[in-house]
């Protein structure tokens, strides 16, 4: 259905071509009246005797004027002379005059009324051409303009082209009997003829063309090859910078999903090279707001704004095969979880070594209000987002994701969905705990701060302080991983519908393997480079740019949501054992530092010489 600047357009051009027509019908109905009253004062003047040298003249000059047509005819004024004389001295089928010869030839006055004839009917046709041209570019219309003029040419008596165009041009016989008869109906054939020529080109115009000009938009060139051509090889912190990767996990990236089939099709027309697509996904994850937008992607790129959505899908597809999320998001090995026991042994005590691990969700804001259940993913920080559960280890590698939910959803409601919940019996062995901050509900395998009024007490206070050294590492997991795709901070998806709200989700969770996999290339260039140094990874610039700074603790309390789910006696169970458990990890901490504190009163006696 066309719209209403369709339809005024329409209006516009139905206008242009009346005043066009109404115009051009005026010019020639004087054109004509001018050549009658012409033709009368000749033969007025004109003899029998002359009229025979009127006509040798004008088959003279009629075979001039075909031979000129057929020379060259796009020379308007040479056509138009031989077709004025030709029209001016040629006798049709009646003689009408009976006046000698003496008077005709060589007379200044038909000399001066042929050459006036003449010159009016060049500046008509000129005129005519003008008005066509004008018309042209109004209406971007492609009106045949020798065809008209021929056409007009033969309205006033020209037979030179009757070869051509038999249809469309008369010859003087015919003109003369419509000059006879007023031309009435030739003007009315002539008119029906251009407006049916107008109406066609004009419906071609709509099926093919635009109905204005178009504008040439003069484009930047784009960056995209200039990064994966130079910056790649010159400028390494420029090409992370702008890609949030290093060139040598660029190039694992593109080996790893180059031969996924979602980058094939059945088509003559291949896909653009992996490395390409790849790039525009990666810059697309690392960053957001205005530089995140589509126009500023495409023109970044150099492509069209759905070749920018299109390609983006395909990596998410690639990146969240089956194969590529149990190598990039699995619980840790052996060496691993050792590392992590380690790790946690220095920062607190031998007790708590066993807490490996550790969870915390995080908000992803969206830049604008969802069109789909909008009310439910308004948050406690008055933002509309998606909640995110990240699990991840001390050296900030992710292992577990709890994803799909809204930013009103409870942490504690996400948490009971992620995978290390759901088998923690197996997944966490006896003895072993997950640290998790006040709003998750505490049990025997998950271990959280106290809160008001315990809290308050001296020694849940250093309980909590040294619980807080350890989880910050949950903080900077998340802020690293935000850090290196920022658009995780204003995600620039509307959700307007399921499958929107399935792509943003989609696209959390393809940022959190690609932060992995990244990690895990990084590592192997430290390795490669001699660099064993210890948390080389709190130097990233990426961390900095990432770490959150505000209160994540959620003010409802623990276990808000699991009062739904659980019994009263299974959740008195549950909070019964989680107390236990973190009573005993204070009781154990504070043996630890007085044990602590004895050696090092000790040691410093010791260093004065005094026996112990």
């Amino acid at each position: 259905m066309p719209s209403k600047y369709d339809n005024s357009r329409q209006r516009r051009a139905d206008h242009l071509v009346n005043t066009f027509l109404q115009f051009h019908a005026t010019r020639l109905r004087q054109v004509r009246i001018r050549q009658r009253v012409a033709r009368k004062r000749l033969y007025k003047h004109a003899t029998p005797a002359s009229n025979t040298s009127t006509v040798s003249t004008s088959s003279d000059s009629d075979t001039t004027t075909t031979s000129s047509a057929s020379t060259s005819r796009n020379s308007l004024i040479s056509q138009s002379s031989s077709e004025a004389s030709s029209t001016s001295s040629s006798p049709g089928s009646d003689n009408r005059g009976s006046e000698s010869d003496s008077d005709y030839v060589g007379s200044d006055f038909f000399q001066q009324v042929l050459e006036d004839v003449e010159l009016d009917i060049i500046v008509r046709e000129v005129s005519l051409m003008a008005s066509s041209a004008a018309l042209e570019v109004e209406l971007t219309v492609g009106f045949d303009v020798e065809e008209m003029s021929d056409s007009e040419s033969g309205m006033m008596g020209s037979d030179a082209d009757d070869e051509e165009s038999e249809e469309e041009d008369m010859d003087l016989d015919d003109w003369d009997m419509d000059m006879a008869t007023g031309g009435a109906r030739s003007d009315r054939n002539r008119t029906r003829r251009v407006r049916l020529c107008v109406q066609q080109e004009l419906s071609a115009m709509y099926a093919h063309r635009y109905t204005i000009p178009r504008k040439i938009h003069v484009k930047a060139p784009p960056q995209l090859p200039f990064i994966l051509t130079h910056s790649k090889l010159h400028q390494l912190k420029d090409f992370r910078q702008c890609l949030r990767v290093s060139p040598y996990t660029f190039d694992r990236l593109v080996e790893r999903i180059q031969n996924d089939t979602i980058f094939t099709n059945h088509s003559s027309n291949g896909q653009m090279p992996v490395a390409d697509q790849l790039a525009i996904a990666l810059y697309r994850f690392g960053h957001y707001g205005n530089a995140a937008g589509l126009d500023a992607v495409r023109r970044w790129a150099g492509v069209g704004k759905g070749t920018v959505v299109l390609v983006t899908k395909r990596v998410l597809a690639a990146l969240l095969r089956s194969d590529m999320l149990a190598e990039n998001l699995c619980m840790p090995t052996e060496e691993e979880r050792e590392e992590a026991k380690a790790w946690v042994e220095r920062r607190s005590c031998p007790a708590w070594r066993n807490g490996w691990c550790l969870v915390d969700g995080t908000l992803v804001p969206l830049f604008n209000r969802p069109y789909w259940y909008g009310e439910s993913y308004f948050d406690r920080k008055c933002n509309y987002s998606l909640n995110f559960q990240i699990v991840s280890l001390p050296n900030l590698r992710i292992i577990d994701v709890g994803y799909g939910y809204t930013g009103s959803t409870h942490d504690a409601t996400a948490w009971e969905m992620t995978r290390i919940k759901q088998l923690i019996a197996t997944l966490v062995r006896c003895g072993e705990w997950v640290w998790a901050d006040s709003a998750y509900p505490i049990s025997e395998k998950v271990v959280a701060p106290y809160k008001r009024p315990e809290k308050d007490l001296p020694q849940n206070e250093v309980f909590n302080h040294q619980v807080s050294m350890i989880r910050i590492r949950s903080e900077h997991a998340i802020g690293f991983l935000k850090g290196r795709f920022s658009s995780l901070k204003d995600l620039r998806i509307s959700i307007t519908d399921e499958s929107s709200h399935k792509l943003a989700t989609y696209w959390g969770l393809g940022c959190v393997v690609t932060h992995n996999f990244a990690m895990t290339c990084e590592a192997e260039e430290r390795y490669a480079e001699g660099d064993y140094s210890e948390d080389p990874i709190m130097r990233d610039p990426f961390l900095a740019e990432g770490i959150e700074h505000d209160e994540s603790e959620n003010p409802l309390g623990e276990g808000v949501a699991e009062c739904v789910r659980e019994s009263w006696t299974e959740r008195r169970q549950r909070l019964s054992k989680g107390r236990q458990k973190r009573e005993d990890l204070k009781d154990a901490l504070f043996d630890w530092k007085d044990t602590s504190d004895r050696s090092r009163q000790v040691r410093y006696l010791r260093e004065f010489g005094v026996d112990v």
